[in-house]
């Protein structure tokens, strides 16, 4: 397996989360590769074009056979599962910048990218073309390059929401932020979903999960309860509640069964 991400040009960051490369073989008997929902949309260049993801709590399926891709209003949880390799390279967007790249979606499922992003197939031909990874984010960044860089002025201030959302790791609410930003809450609630294409609300959990989750990877001997009131969660159901809207599955079921994947992301 080989998993390496950068971030992008510093010019960039303001649109760019960070380039992700991940490739696996069939060494195990697990093919399947587990994806979390973190609010930010992708340009998913995949190599085989011959996957499967499966979601939602029926574990619904989908067949990935487009060459680029982005996943739009689908519930979690996500599996991406295989038969001999998987390898792609994703572009992940900044929150602030999903509606700025992808405000065109209207359908739910897996799109194809191919058909509104001219000239996005011979970015994914020079990205298989055997190059090193460096490169591969050096012909990313030119990709963005070619795209509008300037944010609109409600972007801008969505990013500053973002960014503070995530500097106190997701423990916040709706009406703490109202209150931190001078705005009613159905102004905040309308103009985040605008940008992100994901309620306030909705970040603020999965921020938090997500810090959350990469906190007990690396602190496993903590119990639940205590990364319960590690994170400002005072009751266990409430906890749990919110980490399967995220994560779709229990924390207990999460960590228990926890991919290799994770360990090295």
């Amino acid at each position: 397996m080989i998993i390496k991400s950068e971030l992008a040009d510093l010019s960039l960051q303001h649109l760019i989360k960070e380039y992700y490369y991940f490739s696996k073989k069939m060494d195990t008997a697990v093919k399947y590769v587990p994806v979390i929902d973190d609010c930010c949309y992708d340009f998913v260049f995949f190599k085989e074009c011959n996957s499967v993801l499966t979601y939602g709590e029926k574990q619904s399926t989908l067949p990935i056979s487009f060459k680029v891709f982005t996943i739009h209003d689908l519930s979690p949880p996500y599996t991406l599962k295989f038969e001999v390799s998987l390898t792609f390279f994703t572009i992940k967007v900044q929150p602030w910048a999903n509606a700025h790249f992808f405000s065109y979606l209207d359908t739910s499922g897996i799109i194809d990218l191919s058909i509104e992003k001219t000239g996005i197939l011979g970015v994914r031909e020079q990205l298989f073309n055997d190059v090193p990874i460096s490169d591969m984010c050096t012909i990313a960044s030119d990709f963005i390059k070619g795209q509008n860089l300037i944010l609109s002025s409600s972007a801008l201030f969505v990013k500053e929401v973002c960014e503070y959302i995530y500097s106190v790791k997701g423990m916040t609410s709706v009406n703490l932020l109202s209150e931190k930003y001078k705005k009613t809450r159905q102004y905040l609630n309308r103009i985040f979903k605008q940008e992100v294409l994901y309620s306030l609300k909705k970040f603020i959990i999965t921020v938090r999960i997500m810090d959350l989750v990469k906190f007990r990877i690396k602190n496993k001997h903590i119990s639940m309860t205590e990364l319960c009131y590690t994170y400002d969660y005072f009751d266990q159901s409430h906890f749990n509640r919110d980490f399967k809207k995220v994560c779709g599955v229990t924390p207990m079921q999460f960590f228990n069964d926890l991919p290799e994947f994770l360990f090295r992301h």
